[in-house]
């Protein structure tokens, strides 16, 4: 009996994080549209929508069919309260820690961006300068919302999500670092850690075009190169709360050193970092942090490319190669509906793409390549943080 009990409690949690998750990402729909959104009956979107709107998580818009002529029962749409609760998300990245304060809806309205060594950081520090800002940021902005309800932190490298560890980020000179207990502690809040590209890739599940799409991966390039997974309709994140290190597969182990140590990963070849330090090679170029160029460095590289300097085209040819390689082996272990190509990297996707695609033929068998749909999505805005933000509001939900 006890198990009944628990089942029927597990589903109807199921469905109530579902219908905040359909008016969180398709924005205010009537109740019998939700219904049809997500495949519920209208019983069970009454007596959950009623149940969210008695905790002030949701409210009704004005009558939208009143003026508009149409007879019948009004249909009234519903929507998310942006009020009810805030999360905080912060972004750590070489040399920069990003805070962001989102709302119930997951809009952000608060940024703020602090430059320092990172490397230089022991644990104890980080952790001292991350709540000194959470607290900051709770006690100025706090006051605007019902609740604080969680804080999330996107972090460029291998996480286990399960424990809230950092187990290597480049950003970082130490590694094993619990960051969701200490701040969960501070703030009594639960606290997500996740991988950067995982939280781009569940804010591109968010995107209507996406949003059907059960199998994808998503594959981000810029200072390195990182993938998310979407199986089943779901983030996944394996056995260890961390997979799909991409960037760290191996092209070749006599290759190029990765940041991560090893050589031959297909991030020591296609990353920003990779190429400009391949381009130094070939030329003369500004001074800089090789590890880190800029993005108008980046954009000035590509420029000379464009212009016709047949080393630095053969140099992203050679890079779009090996990532189509990486690509091939992709479709080989897992085809997935769609590959999308993403990051501040597809600058150059015009001049990688026919190496991409001489890998992927070179790499896997080129008639099973058509089940997949290889296809970019252009990086106009910093999706991290708004994934970060969508996990935060989720994990609070559990």
């Amino acid at each position: 009996m006890s198990t009944k009990i628990s089942n029927t409690e597990k589903i109807r949690q199921v469905n109530r994080n579902d219908i905040i998750n359909a008016l969180r990402q398709a924005g205010p729909m009537a109740r019998i549209d939700l219904g049809n959104y997500l495949g519920l009956s209208p019983s069970t979107v009454t007596t959950i929508t009623a149940q969210l709107q008695q905790s002030g998580l949701i409210y009704e818009l004005a009558d939208q069919d009143k003026d508009s002529g149409v007879r019948g029962r009004p249909r009234v749409a519903i929507d998310l309260n942006p009020k009810a609760a805030c999360v905080i998300a912060i972004k750590l990245s070489i040399n920069e820690l990003q805070f962001e304060l989102g709302d119930y809806k997951g809009n952000i309205h608060f940024q703020r961006t602090r430059h320092l060594n990172t490397r230089k950081l022991s644990g104890d520090m980080l952790i001292e300068i991350l709540k000194t800002e959470v607290t900051s940021i709770i006690d100025t902005h706090g006051h605007e919302y019902e609740q604080f309800r969680a804080i999330g932190i996107a972090v460029q490298g291998f996480v286990d999500s399960n424990s809230g560890t950092i187990v290597w980020s480049p950003a970082l000179g130490f590694r094993h670092m619990d960051l969701a207990t200490p701040l969960s502690d501070a703030f009594s809040v639960p606290v997500v850690v996740a991988n950067d590209t995982d939280c781009i890739g569940v804010a591109v599940q968010q995107s209507p075009q996406y949003k059907d799409v059960k199998s994808m991966a998503v594959i981000m390039i810029n200072y390195g190169v990182g993938m998310c997974l979407i199986m089943n309709g779901e983030l996944y994140l394996g056995g260890v709360g961390a997979v799909a290190e991409f960037g760290h597969t191996k092209f070749s182990h006599e290759g190029p050193q990765c940041r991560c140590g090893k050589r031959g990963c297909i991030e020591a070849y296609v990353s920003d970092y990779a190429i400009y330090r391949d381009a130094c090679l070939m030329m003369e170029l500004p001074e800089t942090d090789v590890m880190h160029p800029s993005e108008q460095q980046m954009q000035d590289l590509a420029e000379r490319a464009r212009q016709g300097d047949e080393k630095i085209r053969r140099l992203y040819a050679d890079a779009g190669r090996v990532l189509g390689v990486g690509i091939g082996n992709l479709l080989a272990l897992l085809g997935p509906e769609k590959i999308i190509l993403t990051g501040s990297g597809i600058r150059t996707y015009d001049l990688m793409e026919s190496g991409i695609f001489a890998g992927v033929r070179d790499s896997f068998v080129e008639d099973l390549i058509a089940g997949t749909v290889i296809e970019t999505l252009p990086w106009q805005e910093d999706l991290t943080s708004k994934g970060v933000v969508i996990q935060a509001l989720s994990y609070s939900e559990v």
